[in-house]
């Protein structure tokens, strides 16, 4: 043990004690209104470099769970999303924002149990002791986001899009509370 072994202790133990939010990447953080095609630029969402450091300031830190983005010109593949997932960690660490963990799916099938809104990711990380769902809030845009928070009981959290009717019904007809904001850094300002 050397002169800092307690030191580094201490600060594992706040880092570990940090509240942690659940995040989608698509239509959050990044611009999903056209189709993306693998090895396009993404676009960053007006505001998040403001909600990441909101949220940063409020002590949270953020977890990925991501799926295939609802639009697009064909599915990506792991490479693709190991590269966008690369970036987006870059772009949040110079916001001073601390990425735990990302979990993503290239699957499609809606049997794999690791693709929204099965919740096998989102198990997965609370499993790996990187989240507790029950004490926090998961942020997506549609409702295979709000289908698999509800799942693993955390709050969802969502980004207004086209599908506002539609998660509307969804709602009254599974007693589901979402809450609704036009940004993320609407959401990030009013937590």
């Amino acid at each position: 043990m050397g002169r800092y072994s307690t030191y580094f202790e201490d600060i594992w133990k706040i880092q570990a004690n940090r509240k942690v939010i659940g995040i989608n990447l698509f239509g959050v953080i990044f611009d999903n209104t056209s189709p993306f095609t693998p090895g396009q630029q993404l676009i960053v969402l007006e505001g998040v470099d403001q909600a990441i450091q909101v949220l940063t300031n409020k002590g949270y830190d953020f977890l990925f769970v991501v799926g295939q983005p609802s639009n697009r010109t064909r599915a990506l593949g792991i490479n693709d999303f190991e590269n966008i997932l690369a970036s987006t960690r870059e772009l949040f660490s110079q916001l001073g924002g601390r990425v735990k963990n990302a979990y993503y799916s290239p699957g499609t099938d809606k049997n794999d149990p690791y693709v929204k809104p099965n919740p096998g990711m989102f198990e997965r990380a609370q499993n790996e002791g990187m989240i507790k769902w029950e004490e926090t809030y998961y942020v997506g845009v549609d409702a295979n986001d709000v289908k698999a928070a509800a799942k693993v009981k955390t709050k969802p959290i969502l980004i207004k899009s086209s599908n506002a009717l539609k998660m509307k019904a969804f709602e009254l007809t599974h007693t589901v509370k979402i809450q609704e904001h036009t940004t993320f850094l609407e959401f990030a300002q009013n937590l």
